[in-house]
């Protein structure tokens, strides 16, 4: 995992020497770990991983597969087959 290397300003510390209190079990490489994940979902939410209509097609994908609806593929020419049917 690459590093990322703060200088600890009196700015810095005070965050820190806060979310120490917080969260106690934690070293400061996690503690800024939580701290910038909660950042981000404040800023940005729940990101979904994939547009809407993708969304739908998994669902339907997964309602498929639940109903038994669903076509096997063993071998690459099998697959090359399937997917020249789509």
């Amino acid at each position: 995992m690459p590093q990322i290397r703060l200088n600890k300003t009196p700015e810095i510390e005070e965050v820190l020497a806060f979310l120490r209190s917080k969260y106690r079990v934690l070293s400061e490489a996690e503690i800024i770990k939580v701290a910038l994940a909660e950042k981000f979902k404040k800023d940005f939410g729940d990101l979904p991983l994939v547009d809407e209509e993708t969304e739908k097609l998994i669902a339907k994908g997964m309602k498929d597969f639940k109903n038994g609806r669903y076509t096997v593929v063993k071998t690459d020419k099998e697959l090359d087959i399937y997917l020249k049917s789509l």
